[in-house]
């Protein structure tokens, strides 16, 4: 936190402040963002959503195969994402 929003906070009676969440894990973030870059999904769920919101929604096995595939990517980010802040610990 820079100093003048540290000195805000204390001289207006503001709350508690919170810490950012410690990098416990470095190499579970640089997964987790290496898997963002490579990703598509952000890209894909804005297209379905388009075509949806058109209504011309055509969802084919391919379509729901990718779709999965993309859920996959999101669960295995979430998890590198909660490992690497240390909010989940390994099983």
């Amino acid at each position: 936190m820079r100093l003048g929003t540290y000195i805000k906070v204390k001289a207006l009676g503001g709350g508690p402040l919170k810490r950012a969440a410690a990098v416990e894990d470095r190499r579970a973030l640089s997964q987790a963002l290496a898997l963002i870059g490579q990703s598509r999904v952000a890209n894909n769920l804005n297209q379905i959503a388009h075509a949806a919101n058109l209504g011309s929604l055509v969802f084919t096995p391919e379509e729901q195969a990718a779709l999965q595939e993309a859920l996959q990517h999101v669960a295995e980010i979430r998890q590198l994402l909660l490992r690497a802040t240390g909010l989940r610990k390994e099983a």
